[in-house]
């Protein structure tokens, strides 16, 4: 890989057929270069708070910690294109201005309803699209690879990870079985004979699939020639990582299961998942280095139609741009939710006959964060008890969205385990169901979003009511609701939710909205 480096660096960086005295290519290449930093600080000035955020995941996430050298590779690349970029001129490409403007508005979108991904996503874009814009198709072609590699610096993909843990569990279990170990399986955790084991956010594997993906990517690039091959190589760049940790994971239980837990574990189980996925890399690398393309002598004097450009036409694109980023920079301070101290309270909701507080009965609280007040209340009624938690949001900025991943249904992970999820029609409406272990024993838990009069399950539904209801109402109050049942018997423990919610889910949304008309 590193050979391939060194000749792709000298094929590019070498100049044929140029004349260095031809009028009109003189400091060409430093002209193309210096255009190519001005737009690259004109977006940081105009993205900052976006880019801020980005570099704070890089720093304090694993899964985006690639992200810090995506912009360092992506100039190197550049460099490295010094020979083309050294004998073409940038002209600007106006067909380019409405994708532009599209990616600015659906940035506008994500700071407005504080949806990261989205925001970042578009706000590499823009980068992207502006670039293109004031060079042009032709001068963009020369660097379209290490432009379109900046999109590695959006933290975008934890949506996988659910998924992810998922076929890793089913897999693990079901290749446990193949080699004859007994195993009894609960949702992501799994039971052997001489220990218990589960599958976690950081055995999803989605920290190898993003890392292998960017690594594979780039070396696609600079191994192959062929279109075809780059993107077969991408493809399994994608999918080996995927299968390998499959493997990582059953191999992980394995030896456990055959050291008696002395091996695998702590530490170990660490060690071993990094060091078995490298070694599954560098292989992956070894056989793709068999189909190497030979390096391309690059004809740059085919660029030289694009050296008479006038100067009036680049600088009337670098004012669009300017002009683009100056008006994007003003929206995005106009829309951006801004945090506020608002607390918010509400007292327990008086509930039908016969259904009394039972002060003695510790409520079930989820990892919620963010809200703007919270209540947690214990009912019974007779021998039946029901825990209801209403965690209440509103004026939602960065650090205070109902729908966030951080919201996690366990209360604590090293002690509570969730062995079953489903979609469940409610008396309310579409609602969540899961199943959890814990200290306490088994619990049935029902949540969902409550946005205005809305009912709703789906995390993507509830983030597009938010907005709708921001946009029509210019507001985005809600609550996300969770009654907690326990028992073993699952469906005992339905009959009762039913019934509690037929006769109180009037009251409970009567008790919400009080709190938000207060508030107003």
């Amino acid at each position: 890989m590193f050979d391939r480096l060194t000749n792709s660096m000298t094929t590019d960086s070498m100049p044929i057929d140029v004349k260095e005295n031809e009028p009109g290519e003189r400091g060409m290449l430093a002209h193309n270069l210096g255009l190519l930093l001005i737009l690259l600080l004109g977006w940081l000035l105009a993205f900052w708070p976006s880019f801020r955020d980005m570099a704070e995941l890089w720093m304090r996430s694993g899964t985006f910690a690639h992200g810090m050298v995506v912009l360092p590779i992506s100039a190197y690349l550049i460099w490295t294109r010094r020979g083309p970029l050294n004998a073409v001129a940038p002209q600007p490409a106006w067909s380019m201005l409405l994708p532009l403007v599209v990616a600015i508005v659906i940035w506008c979108a994500g700071v407005a309803f504080s949806i990261a991904s989205v925001e970042h996503l578009a706000a590499t874009a823009v980068l992207v699209l502006l670039v293109w814009l004031c060079v042009g198709h032709r001068f963009f072609r020369v660097i379209a690879f290490p432009m379109l590699f900046l999109f590695f610096m959006a933290p975008a993909g934890d949506f996988l990870v659910p998924t992810m843990m998922d076929y890793t569990a089913e897999f693990t279990v079901r290749a446990l079985r193949l080699t004859g170990v007994p195993v009894f399986q609960e949702g992501h955790y799994f039971v052997v004979p001489n220990g218990r084991w589960s599958v976690v956010e950081a055995c999803s594997g989605i920290r190898y699939l993003i890392a292998s993906f960017m690594v594979g990517t780039l070396y696609a690039y600079l191994s192959y020639r062929s279109l075809i091959k780059r993107a077969m190589f991408i493809v399994v760049a994608l999918l080996v990582p995927v299968i390998a940790n499959w493997f990582r994971a059953y191999m992980i239980v394995l030896i456990g299961y055959l050291s008696n837990n002395e091996l695998a574990v702590g530490v170990d189980h660490l060690i071993y998942g990094w060091v078995f996925f490298g070694v599954v890399i560098m292989v992956m690398f070894w056989i793709g280095n068999r189909w190497v393309d030979p390096d391309e002598v690059q004809q740059v004097h085919g660029w030289k139609g694009q050296t008479g450009t006038p100067r009036a036409t680049v600088l009337l694109g670098v004012v669009v741009v300017v002009l683009l980023l100056a008006m994007t920079a003003w929206a995005g301070a106009m829309v951006r939710p801004t945090n506020s101290d608002l607390q918010l309270g509400m007292s327990p909701p008086a509930l039908a006959e016969g259904w009394d507080v039972d002060p003695d009965t510790q409520v079930f609280r989820p990892d919620y964060h963010g809200f703007r007040g919270e209540s947690g209340t214990v009912y019974r009624r007779d021998s039946d008890v029901v825990s209801l938690y209403v965690a209440l949001y509103a004026d939602q900025a960065p650090g205070h969205e109902m729908v966030a991943w951080s919201n996690q249904l366990r209360p604590e992970r090293k002690t509570w385990r969730i062995v079953e999820e489903a979609d469940d029609a409610m008396p309310v409406g579409q609602t969540n169901y899961a199943r959890l272990i814990g200290p306490a024993g088994a619990l049935n838990i029902w949540h969902w979003y409550r946005i205005g009069e809305h009912v709703e399950g789906n995390d993507y539904l509830a983030t597009f009511r938010i907005a709708l209801r921001r946009l029509s109402l210019g507001r985005d109050d809600g609550a996300h609701l969770v009654i907690a049942v326990p028992g073993d018997d699952k469906a005992e423990a339905r009959k009762l939710a039913v019934a509690f919610l037929e006769e109180n889910h009037g009251q409970i949304g009567h008790a919400i909205d009080a709190v938000f008309e207060a508030k107003d």
